[in-house]
């Protein structure tokens, strides 16, 4: 056994596919397939299944890949240390956000730590911010719509924000704290596209109490959005941290258990090692720490 048969055999089993496998491992399919046979070979085992052009994992090769997860862990742990002491120095991010409200805080940590750091931000909801870190048209995003455990992604808990409720302030329900679900039924619904999570959790919860179609006018922007409802339109769904602030609507909480969304940090995984991806996530986690209902205790949830 040689390090580069026991990688090509972790790559494979990272990527389900060996021609993906050699494509992070920059070299040929024919060379990983080889190592992977060698290392079959002088030890007598089965690590995979062929199934048409993906691989599957023997039990067998399962345990192999446990141990294999701790030992590359450890290598880039120590990498890790290495990088610290080198000086970040200077580069370019662009950073896809959910929100201002998000990211404002993110940037003024990171200027402070890394001050010629620059970068670009753009703004989505959180399908757009998704798929554009999918594309690698962004270099690390903060959204909702995340997976832990995504093979690919560095994901990184952010915080947990609350579904509130936004209603003009003559709304026959605007001096109420709390607001039943149940109670929304003959009201018009103001929200930005279906590809709001913030929305498609609003929705889950009307439809609990069985409002399965509710009425909906869709806007463009959060800011068309709160105006609408400052202008008398219908009520809205929005996250507390974006709600905003204006005499002319009044924020609601729902409940009696209220809606919430976890925002995460993502990142390529192929990327989290990088010191100026690092820096980003530092500075990231120390704003998560400051924020209410910010911490977690699974705090980095894929690395």
């Amino acid at each position: 056994m040689n390090d580069a048969q026991l990688r090509c055999f972790h790559m494979a089993a990272t990527e389900g596919n060996i021609t993906k496998a050699a494509a992070r491992l920059r070299i040929s399919q024919p060379a990983v397939s080889n190592h992977i046979r060698a290392l079959e070979q002088g030890y007598g085992v089965q690590l995979f299944r062929r199934i048409g052009r993906n691989v599957e994992l023997t039990e067998f090769g399962r345990e192999l890949r446990e141990l294999t997860e701790r030992l590359y862990s450890v290598q880039a742990d120590v990498r890790d240390l290495l990088l610290s002491k080198r000086n970040v120095g200077n580069g370019h991010l662009r950073i896809g956000t959910v929100g201002p409200q998000q990211i404002l805080p993110v940037l003024r940590e990171l200027e402070v730590r890394h001050p010629d750091i620059t970068y670009g931000v753009r703004s989505g909801n959180s399908t757009v911010i998704r798929d554009a870190l999918l594309r690698g048209d962004i270099d690390v995003g903060i959204t909702t719509n995340l997976t832990p455990g995504d093979t690919k992604t560095h994901i990184q808990f952010f915080r947990r924000d609350e579904v509130v409720l936004l209603v003009h302030r003559d709304h026959r329900l605007a001096d109420r704290e709390f607001i039943a679900p149940s109670e929304l039924a003959d009201e018009t619904i103001i929200a930005r596209e279906l590809g709001s999570m913030t929305l498609q959790t609003f929705l889950h919860a009307l439809a609990a109490v069985d409002i399965k179609d509710p009425h909906l006018i869709m806007m463009e922007t959060r800011e068309a959005t709160q105006e609408a409802v400052a202008r008398g339109f219908g009520v809205s769904p929005e996250l507390r941290s974006m709600a905003g602030r204006d005499e002319r609507y009044s924020i609601l909480r729902l409940g009696p258990s209220a809606p919430t969304l976890d925002m995460f940090v993502a990142c390529p995984r192929s990327t989290v090692r990088e010191p100026l991806i690092r820096a980003f996530l530092d500075a990231a986690h120390v704003v998560s720490e400051s924020l209410d209902g910010g911490h977690r205790d699974e705090g980095i949830l894929s690395a």
